[in-house]
């Protein structure tokens, strides 16, 4: 479109939600927010505490009503639309737009808003439009008073507010379209709120420039309100850890004390089982190897009170042997042997070798790779490859030096 293009003028409408009473000290449009919404339906919802907010300090942010205030607050309100529905255009092309009689007012907003016009239509309209999703994306997060509030959240907040901040076009450019973009149902709410209303019909003036400050104060979203409580959360969070962490430790306690005490359990079972399973099998044997052990120890007592001494007979002496070699056999079934096989012969043993022979009597190992001839005088016990009692051994060093 060429700058020498007819442009429509858009005419801002004579009557919005925005206007406030036509005659002067005429309320009746703005009954109290408090009149209209019940106070637990305003606190709940972070609209209704941002009017409240509003309601409570809105004089701190409007001079005295003054007409030609109020006429240049519509010229603004227009010039903003205006802005809005042509942001793709140029300054040049945006205020053609506008009646001839209010483009000063309209560029002054402009020049205010775009850093001189430094900046386009374009950026301005997305400089503003993030900074109003951020109020509302973030608003519930740092309006209302929680236990636990989401800082990165409520940093969204802040960064929404510093477009703004300190300065009263941009603050204006937001107020002005805040209802635009609440949710449908708190819409109301801002077209009854006296405060707001007063506001909208101020128009862009210096007291604007307090409003952003304030309302971060009182909402506690400042940069070292927002530090002081991310701090403060550290504390709680770290003491809440240190709480869970007692409790789990605890638990964990009660919990070895329980295993330990189950794992006694499984092991006296397991005793108690494995011994059952060694007197079956003694007990099973033919003759019954228990009974046999009981017959020897009478057969020996018995001796014991006749002569002093447990003297026995061939037979008796046969008897004993016999019952001997039985039980030797039945505990040879089991696993449990003796071991070497005999006591006859010699032996030859390293150092790495003592955990399965106790080395009594000789000259010590010199090292690991030194290799010593001895002879077994008493036989371990073994079960399986698990050495119960270690066999003694004694080196004879006399014979290994002949055998060299």
């Amino acid at each position: 479109m060429s700058y020498s293009s007819p442009k429509p003028i858009i005419k801002r409408q004579e009557e919005t939600v925005f206007e406030r009473p036509k005659k002067k000290g005429d309320k009746g449009n703005f009954r109290s927010l408090k009149e209209v919404f019940d106070l637990e339906t305003l606190e709940k919802n972070p609209w209704g505490k941002f009017l409240l907010f509003i309601e409570e300090n809105y004089k701190d942010f409007t001079p005295r009503p003054q007409e030609e205030l109020e006429k240049k607050a519509k010229i603004i309100q227009n010039a903003i639309q205006v802005l809005k529905e042509n942001h793709q255009e140029s300054w040049r092309e945006i205020l053609s737009r506008i009646n001839q009689s209010e483009r000063i007012d309209a560029d002054d907003l402009y020049r205010h808003i775009s850093r001189s016009k430094r900046l386009t239509p374009q950026e301005v309209y997305q400089e503003f439009n993030s900074s109003i999703k951020g109020l509302i994306n973030n608003a519930e997060y740092g309006f209302i008073e929680t236990d636990n509030r989401d800082i990165g959240r409520i940093n969204q907040l802040n960064d929404a507010i510093n477009y703004f901040h300190n300065h009263q076009a941009k603050t204006y450019l937001i107020i002005c379209q805040l209802p635009e973009f609440v949710p449908e149902d708190v819409q109301p709410m801002f077209a009854t709120s006296r405060g707001f209303q007063e506001m909208i019909a101020a128009g862009s003036n210096p007291k604007l420039r307090d409003f952003s400050m304030a309302l971060m104060k009182h909402f506690r979203v400042t940069q070292s309100a927002i530090k002081a409580e991310a701090a403060s959360n550290l504390v709680l969070s770290i003491g809440e850890i240190e709480r869970e962490l007692r409790t789990q430790i605890n638990i964990l306690e009660q919990e070895k004390l329980e295993l330990e005490e189950q794992l006694k359990q499984t092991r006296n079972q397991a005793r108690q089982e494995a011994l059952i399973e060694i007197a079956h099998s003694l007990q099973n044997g033919t003759p019954p190897a228990l009974n046999q052990i009981q017959q020897m120890i009478k057969l020996l007592e018995l001796q014991a009170e006749e002569t002093g001494e447990p003297e026995l007979s061939s037979e008796q002496a046969l008897s004993v042997f016999i019952i001997l070699r039985n039980l030797m056999k039945i505990l040879q079934e089991l696993g449990i042997e003796t071991y070497p096989k005999s006591l006859k012969g010699k032996l030859q043993i390293s150092q790495n070798q003592l955990s399965e022979y106790a080395y009594i009597e000789g000259e010590p190992f010199m090292n690991e790779e030194e290799i010593k001839l001895v002879e077994c005088i008493q036989q371990g016990w073994k079960v399986g490859e698990t050495v119960i009692t270690p066999a003694k051994v004694r080196e004879l060093s006399s014979e290994l030096n002949s055998d060299q």
